[in-house]
């Protein structure tokens, strides 16, 4: 049986006194794009995590990156596109440059959903006792066996995850959290269920599992995911642009999702989101 390792992240907004500090276990952490949490940290030992403004050459990327014209939501999927072909090398959700390297197993099927509306900001391809050496997914030292369950986490239309949702039901290995700006949610698991979503297995240690899904840690990051819309994008543009206000209404009306295919040997987690 699994052990539930707990972490320790603080949520950034605001003066260093005004920071949140929660306590419980981390969500998703092999990322594509950094959620709130340190994508590829492995380790079973609590952790100090705190969101601080970022470097001004940062800021700067974004700019040159994101503050473009935005006249439809196509025009916002795009940029999530580019983002998943490697064609930008920042984002508002991000602090690291690019996509990580695990990122490129799932590439190609990231791109199609992001072209569909729905919009990734966190990611891992599923991985069948791979070796811990392994330069893409290994992770915890030499001599060990890694193993994850295809993850996604992305922003999405409430029409869009309506379908998804039906699509679903042909898949049973999927799990999934949904929860909206004002906290309305929907979900196919317990409200206290807790899912292993990365773990290992090295010479002469338990299994270590340092990665879990669990709605109560989800619904403490949402909360930061749905405000970087403003604070990390619409804030590039000028009080009354059309883009800041599109920007705003998808803040507004969309749902963040959190999707896990059980089935880390056969299973497909992208077999959901095609004729949609």
């Amino acid at each position: 049986m699994f052990s539930v390792s707990k972490r320790m992240f603080a949520l950034y907004s605001g003066p260093t006194d005004q920071r949140v500090t929660f306590q419980g276990p981390l969500v998703g952490i092999n990322t594509h794009m950094d959620g709130g949490v340190i994508p590829g940290t492995h380790h079973t030992e609590h952790l100090m995590i705190t969101r601080f403004t970022r470097p001004r050459g940062r800021g700067k990327k974004l700019q040159e990156e994101w503050a473009v014209p935005l006249k439809s939501v196509q025009d916002i999927n795009e940029r999530f596109v580019n983002f998943c072909e490697g064609k930008l090398k920042s984002s508002p959700w991000s602090e690291l440059d690019g996509l990580q390297p695990e990122t490129t197993i799932i590439d190609d099927q990231l791109v199609k959903i992001n072209s569909k509306g729905f919009l990734t900001i966190n990611s891992q391809p599923a991985v069948n006792a791979e070796k811990s050496e392994s330069p893409s997914v290994g992770w915890g030292g030499p001599g060990g066996y890694v193993y994850q369950k295809a993850y996604v986490e992305f922003f999405c239309a409430k029409e869009k995850l309506g379908q998804l949702i039906e699509k679903s039901k042909a898949f049973p290995s999927l799990t999934y959290i949904a929860v909206n700006k004002e906290g309305e949610s929907i979900s196919n698991i317990p409200a206290n269920a807790v899912n292993a979503v990365t773990w290992g297995v090295f010479p002469g240690k338990e299994i270590i599992q340092p990665t879990v899904v669990d709605s109560a840690s989800f619904m403490v990051w949402k909360d930061e995911a749905f405000e970087i819309w403003s604070r990390g994008w619409a804030c590039l543009f000028p009080e009354g642009d059309s883009s800041r206000e599109l920007l705003e209404q998808i803040q507004k009306s969309y749902y963040l999702v959190s999707l896990v295919d059980n089935d880390y040997i056969s299973g497909d987690l992208f077999a959901a989101f095609k004729e949609i």
